[in-house]
């Protein structure tokens, strides 16, 4: 599961990079379970509703592809779908699952979304457990990429077992993405409460961006311009859990089995929303000690906040200072 320390929209010029007056049209919603904000840069407040309505109305139709909390969702199909009997998904959830394995195999399984009996095991969507060696044990085994056979020709996807896969690490970064191949050209600005992507003839500076503090969620820690692209934050400030004096990490490490220990935040830009969704995941697993020197070897724009007593130590790469500036 993707958890996300808060991103906040904290400002917005009403004038489009092209310079003619503009204004701003924001509208709130309660989507993909989380407070969602969108906004765009129109000439009129008519044409910008209108390019919300089409925004929300992408949204909502991912999410009815992609939730888990949804029993007529395509993910709830397919992760009870019968054992050995294929799966067929549409032409859009095959390009997704071909960037899942992708970003999978590039991560070197700190991405691996197939983990939803792991994550029921340790109850990290109710108040948290600690389960006995064996439930976790079966769990494990029953967790993986591994266990689901992919066939992009054919667009099925084969349980090899008792595996589900959750949409944290790659659904909203996904739902992003299709946005802005709705949107194309117009200015639009979505933050699903904690990943925020931009797109179209914006605001000539960009869009100004908080990221929070790593252990406060609602208090913005540093500032950034977002001019096109997406950025996501992975991070437990929220959501973690403590569970008889041990804390539960919502975000897991696939290969190993156990919740991540990181206990900061990272923040990762790039491009494709679905692409910084599943790096912020795996960079988080992997910790700013490994995580950071693969980024700077992949060229991959991250921030990690790390919590040192009453201070926040950053480690950047060298790719987030050069789309971003200082940072400090």
């Amino acid at each position: 599961m993707k958890a996300v320390a808060v991103l906040l929209l904290t400002s917005c010029a009403a004038a489009a990079a092209s310079g003619a007056a503009s204004t701003l049209v924001t509208r709130d919603v309660y989507l993909m379970g989380t407070r969602a904000r969108l906004a765009t840069a129109a000439p009129t407040r008519d044409q910008g509703l209108a390019t919300l309505a089409t925004a929300l109305d992408v949204l909502e139709r991912a999410e009815q592809d992609l939730s888990t909390w949804r029993e007529s969702s395509a993910i709830s199909g397919l992760n009870r779908h019968p054992v050995g009997v294929p799966w067929h998904a549409g032409p859009t959830l095959c390009r997704t699952f071909d960037e899942v394995w992708r970003w999978h195999a590039a991560t070197g399984g700190a991405f691996d979304p197939a983990i939803g009996r792991l994550l029921a095991a340790w109850d990290v969507h109710g108040d948290g457990a600690i389960p006995a060696p064996d439930v976790r044990v079966r769990a494990s085994a029953a967790s993986g990429l591994a266990l689901l056979a992919f066939d992009r020709t054919a667009c099925t996807l084969t349980r090899r077992g008792d595996v589900a896969v959750d949409v944290g690490a790659f659904g909203k970064g996904e739902a992003l993405d299709r946005v802005e191949a709705a949107l194309g050209n117009v200015s639009w600005m979505v933050d699903l409460g904690g990943q925020i992507s931009v797109g179209g003839a914006g605001p000539a500076e960009g869009w100004t961006v908080a990221i929070a503090h790593p252990r406060r969620r609602d208090q913005p820690y540093l500032h950034v311009q977002l001019r096109d692209g997406s950025l996501a934050t992975s991070g437990g400030s929220e959501r973690d859990i403590t569970v008889d004096g041990v804390r539960i990490a919502h975000i897991f490490d696939p290969r190993t089995g156990w919740p991540a220990s990181f206990d900061g935040s990272v923040t990762v830009w790039h491009r494709r929303g679905l692409a910084a969704d599943a790096l912020s995941t795996a960079l988080f697993v992997m910790g700013p000690e490994e995580g950071l020197p693969w980024a700077e070897s992949h060229g991959f724009a991250a921030i990690y906040l790390i919590p040192e007593g009453g201070t926040v130590r950053l480690a950047v790469s060298r790719a987030f200072r050069e789309r971003f500036g200082a940072v400090q």
